[in-house]
């Protein structure tokens, strides 16, 4: 998997620890996404490292960059190298329809399908 994965299925992991499940399953979620938060934490210290670099801005200062504005292009281009490193997060031990299994049935549980395609590819 790709830091690309991790950086795109952060709300869908999100949406997922809201879910009810059994405790079996539960625990095992809940320590993959403990492991996943923080590969997702790098990612983002990355990227806010990034912009505050070509916007020209020392730490602890605001600093952002505007589709369109000067440097921007920068950012899509050297942000895109660093989504294409390979993360070092193991899979999740669970198999993508077995999770699916384990939240199926309980009334309220729902993912989209973007969910679940973003999620497939942090399972086994």
């Amino acid at each position: 998997m790709k830091l690309s994965d991790v950086f795109v299925a952060q709300a869908a992991m999100g949406r997922l620890a809201t879910l009810k499940m059994a405790p079996k399953v539960a625990y095992v979620v809940l320590k993959f996404a403990q492991k996943f938060d923080a590969e997702y934490t790098i990612v983002e210290k990355q990227r806010a490292a990034l912009i505050r670099d070509i916007a020209r801005v020392k730490d602890g200062e605001d600093a952002h960059l505007e589709q369109g504005s000067p440097g921007f292009g920068e950012f899509v281009a050297k942000f895109g190298e660093v989504l294409e490193v390979d993360s070092g997060l193991a899979l999740c031990p669970l198999k993508i329809d077995a999770l699916l299994d384990a939240i199926e049935d309980v009334e309220g549980n729902t993912l989209s399908v973007q969910d679940i395609a973003m999620l497939e590819v942090l399972f086994e």
